[in-house]
């Protein structure tokens, strides 16, 4: 089964759900990835749905983004206002919240992994519901860990 979420609030109660009825629920990208670690037959989690560009910040040279918009969205919106991402791969079409969930890399040996461009990020967890964290607020060991979570502390929704 597959669950596509338009809301916030839908993935939260469909994780809500899952944890109480004791369904396994994985987050699945847009399959670029050979392995089978999404595959989960009593349910796979598309964030394609929630994709949308919330907010870009030319000062702070920042965008705020849903899980499931694509890297290519984000460098369109980007581009508009002059800016783009420090680091991106050659494969422009995983959703940026699995792509940072793995610590993806882009190309340079000097450069440093997508993960670390994140400065603040909002996590769905059964247990927690919704979480906003920050590389600098008082859950800031939290962010660390969940910021390449592979999905297991929680589901990246922003």
């Amino acid at each position: 089964k597959l669950f596509a979420p338009e809301t916030e609030q839908q993935l939260q109660d469909l994780l809500c759900w899952a944890a109480k009825s004791g369904h396994k629920v994985r987050p699945v990208g847009t399959g670029l990835s050979p392995n089978g670690l999404a595959l989960q037959k009593s349910g796979m989690l598309s964030m394609a749905q929630l994709d949308s560009i919330v907010d870009v910040d030319k000062q702070r040279g920042t965008i705020t983004v849903q899980a499931g918009a694509r890297v290519s969205q984000i460098l369109d919106e980007l581009k508009k206002h002059g800016l783009t991402l420090e680091n991106f791969s050659s494969i422009t079409e995983q959703q940026i919240g699995g792509w940072t969930q793995v610590s993806a890399h882009g190309t340079g040996a000097r450069i440093p992994p997508v993960d670390e461009m994140i400065t603040r990020m909002t996590v769905v967890s059964p247990e927690k519901g919704l979480m906003k964290l920050t590389k600098d607020g008082p859950d800031a060991d939290l962010f660390r860990w969940v910021r390449v979570g592979l999905g297991a502390l929680g589901v990246v929704s922003e």
